[in-house]
């Protein structure tokens, strides 16, 4: 698988996860509460119910599913997110008309995902603001808009299944063993009269099938997938056989059914792919060649088609009539609100002009106050002179005042200093005499200590305290010393 296909199946991913009005309706349907009503059929829808999973998972959103196929399924719910396919080909797949059109009746909106339609549209006309239509080719997107639906509830976006993550496939042998697989249709919808004996109808294996979570679809898609990618090339009329098998890297060649589904989403999506080309077959015999009965046949399907293309054309006007009715009293109910709107323009200009009368008055009396104002503002402000005067005065005496009081406290502070002046110099004399006086009284201290020691009573003393300290003679007079004085 080279690089360039990998490339283009990013870019395809890429465009439907930055679809700006299909990301924002999803966003605006899960803020909703809305719930999911998925696909039923063979094969191929499960690899769309596998591509929508894995884009609501990017989402972050897990709705509520919904199975049945009864006509009140969708009752009780007001928004519905409906999954894509080809279920809406008039005369042959119908299966989920009779629910919408219940739904829609009831006031509910729908948003349907990317799907093919064939005959439909003029049923949706009148409930086309409940809903919104994304069509995964412009065959579709022009028929709807033909059945009389409105541009603006009506997109284009790549089939879901395109959006299919690769390693949900990634493990699978794709080597490629044998030339070719044919996987051509058995049911209504062949365009192929005489069908080879080689060919399988591998999705009709799985029929009639809800698809709708991851566990149940993978097992049989990874089960046929894996039987093709035993193949270099497949040969197909079924649209998600060819989708899966060019997701699977193999070499595709896609074949019309029996309206525009297939040649329309190749000439949308497919063909963007190298491997894959869309090769023309004859659906019909020329009328010449066909028996008496086949005739007669072919002339009953193509009255039907034209009493069911008169249907869709009556059903068509009857919208058409519903939406002139439905304008008329939008008209109606128009020119009445313009006569009360003339009625409520002559109120508005009466009250412009008593409001301009208001201002009028209110001019001359501000005015006035102005005036009043200018005079107000003279008078202060001389009263405003005449205090600052009189202030400046006051500040003058004042500094006068003080600066007679600093005088005197400074008079008073100087003979104070020279009263502790005088003071301290009598008690430094003091202090001095009492010195000199402790000085004498020293002296005569240690000349008395001088005399006694000096003295003979003294020297004796000392004389007799020095024999008790000799080594031999000095212990035995301590020992009579302490026997004497032990008597007494």
């Amino acid at each position: 698988m080279n690089a360039n296909f990998k490339n283009i199946r990013q870019t395809v991913r890429e465009e439907i996860r930055q679809h700006p009005v299909l990301i924002d309706a999803l966003k605006r349907f899960a803020d909703h509460n809305a719930v999911f009503y998925p696909g039923y059929g063979n094969l191929g829808d499960a690899l769309i119910a596998v591509g929508t999973a894995d884009l609501f998972d990017d989402l972050d959103w897990a709705p509520e599913h919904i199975y049945g196929s009864h006509k009140g399924v969708l009752s009780g719910h007001s928004h519905v997110v409906m999954g894509g396919g080809g279920g809406w080909v008039k005369g042959l797949w119908e299966g989920y008309r009779e629910q919408t059109l219940e739904f829609l009746r009831n006031g509910g909106q729908m948003l349907i995902l990317p799907s093919s339609f064939a005959g439909f549209g003029a049923e949706f006309v009148p409930y086309a603001d409940q809903l919104l239509i994304f069509c995964r080719e412009q065959w579709s997107y022009k028929e709807l808009l033909q059945q009389g639906m409105p541009e603006e509830r009506v997109f284009l976006c790549s089939d879901l299944a395109f959006y299919t993550k690769e390693h949900h496939f990634s493990d699978l042998d794709r080597k490629g063993h044998y030339p070719l697989l044919k996987i051509l249709r058995r049911d209504e919808e062949s365009a192929c009269k005489n069908r080879p004996r080689d060919s399988v109808d591998l999705p009709l294996l799985f029929n009639g099938i809800q698809w709708a979570k991851l566990d149940e679809c993978l097992p049989p898609l990874r089960a046929v997938a894996g039987i093709i990618g035993q193949f270099e090339c497949v040969e197909t009329d079924r649209l998600h056989m060819a989708i899966l098998s060019t997701l699977l890297g193999r070499i595709v060649t896609v074949e019309p059914s029996n309206y525009f589904k297939i040649k329309g989403v190749f000439e949308y999506t497919l063909h963007r792919f190298p491997t894959v080309s869309f090769q023309e077959t004859v659906v019909d015999q020329p009328v010449a060649e066909l028996s008496e009965v086949e005739s007669i046949r072919q002339l009953k399907r193509e009255l039907q088609a034209e009493w069911e293309q008169r249907t869709i054309v009556l059903r068509r006007n009857d919208a058409l009539s519903e939406c002139v009715e439905s304008l008329q009293g939008r008209l109606n109910e128009a020119v009445k609100q313009t006569e009360a709107l003339s009625e409520e323009k002559r109120d508005e200009i009466r009250q412009k002009e008593d409001i301009a009368h208001r201002l009028h008055c209110l001019e001359e009396d501000q005015k006035r106050k102005d005036y009043e104002y200018g005079q107000v503002c003279q008078t202060y402000e001389e009263v405003c002179q005449e205090k600052d005067r009189h202030f400046e005065q006051i500040c003058q005496e004042k500094d006068q005042y003080l600066a007679q009081v600093c005088q005197e406290k400074e008079l008073q502070f100087n003979r104070a200093c020279q009263e502790k002046d005088r003071n301290f110099d009598q008690i430094c004399q003091e202090l001095a005499s009492l010195s000199q006086k402790r000085n004498r009284d020293l002296e005569n201290a240690l000349f008395e200590l001088e005399k006694i020691r000096s003295s003979r009573l003294h020297r004796l003393n000392e004389t007799y305290y020095a024999l008790f300290n000799l080594p031999g003679v000095g212990l035995l007079l301590r020992g009579v010393r302490k026997i004497l004085i032990g008597f007494k």
